[in-house]
């Protein structure tokens, strides 16, 4: 069964933060825009994801802004090399695109998606040019696809990129707003564990574009992260010694795991412990193990009624995150 640690994905190409809302711009969004003016941007976020994802960089060069190619400096070749291995996509799609007009340059402006459901979103940068164009597009076919942010101004005849951004937008076919409500849900029935690796997912997710993407219930997010960690450091003191099992293994950590392979996709409770059985003897572990998976659910309310697997990792010493440290790994299937 493939799995990947999740971790927070974001790269930035050295532009000035955002700081305000204020809008001072005409924008026309998607279909708003003329087929000219979006056939062209089409060409470059063609080439834009190309090179991005086949780690040439010299055609992403070829795209951004004279200010921005100064910023990225030697950095660039590193980004992209990251982001070419994180997201081997074949094929994008387009979230949303806006042209923004009537700006002056240092103008702070802000363009809003209407999608009319929890998914909306705000994009703020400060203006660099009199037009702007914002493209938001997703790669796509991936366990884990990205988002890829990129604001255009216009330079004569000539559109260059500002601003580039891309980070994690979602796991398994959801985004951020998915697994809040995933948490939210969970939290109200009193499953604290799985709650917890909802919303850790989640806020995780929450800034696909950096600090220029908002999604309008982003602080809705961030309260719940808060409420939901809080509480569960507060019920579960690690290490969580398991009494239950004559060898009382030690739980000490507990957290969400992707697993990416084909017909097992999903996000599923990952449970590290440490036991005192050797593990080189695999017949005692795995008994060890099964007790263990038979106690699960009177531990972790919840946890063996919402998952279709839970995954283990046996210990012998606590990790110290510096090296590797060996263990053995379990697969509890539940349904």
């Amino acid at each position: 069964m493939k799995k990947s640690i999740i971790y927070l994905f974001t790269a930035l190409l050295f532009v000035t933060a955002f700081q305000s809302c204020k809008s001072n711009s005409d924008t026309k969004v998607n279909s708003e825009i003329s087929s000219d003016t979006r056939a062209k941007i089409a060409e470059l976020n063609k080439k834009l994801f190309e090179g991005i994802v086949t780690n040439n960089v010299n055609a992403v060069k070829s795209l951004l802004s004279p200010d921005l190619l100064k910023r990225s400096g030697s950095q660039l070749d590193m980004v992209i090399d990251r982001v070419s291995k994180r997201y081997p996509a074949k094929d994008f799609e387009i979230l949303d695109e806006y042209l923004s007009t009537g700006l002056k340059k240092k103008d702070n402006d802000t363009v809003s998606s209407k999608h009319g459901n929890d998914n909306d979103y705000t994009v703020g940068f400060k203006a660099m040019n009199d037009e702007m164009y914002t493209s938001v597009l997703l790669t796509k076919g991936l366990a884990v696809n990205g988002a890829i942010l990129a604001v255009y101004g216009k330079y004569g005849d000539d559109w260059k990129i500002n601003i580039l951004q891309m980070g994690d937008y979602s796991i398994i076919g959801k985004n951020a707003v998915d697994y809040y409500k995933e948490a939210k849900t969970l939290y109200s029935k009193g499953n604290l564990v799985d709650a917890a690796d909802m919303i850790v997912i989640a806020s995780q997710l929450v800034s696909p574009g950096g600090n220029y993407f908002s999604y309008k219930n982003e602080s809705e997010i961030h309260e719940l992260f808060s409420k939901i960690v809080d509480e569960a450091n507060a019920s579960f003191k690690l290490p969580v010694v398991i009494n239950q099992v004559k060898t009382t293994p030690q739980i000490f950590e507990m957290s969400p795991q992707v697993v990416e392979e084909p017909g097992h996709q999903g996000v599923f409770p990952l449970i590290k412990y440490k036991s005192s059985i050797k593990l080189s003897d695999t017949v005692a572990l795995k008994a060890e193990n099964m007790a263990l998976q038979q106690n699960i659910g009177s531990l972790f309310k919840g946890i063996d009624q919402n998952n279709q697997y839970i995954l283990y990792q046996a210990y012998n010493g606590m990790p110290d995150g510096k090296t590797e440290t060996k263990h053995y790994g379990f697969i509890q299937k539940l349904r």
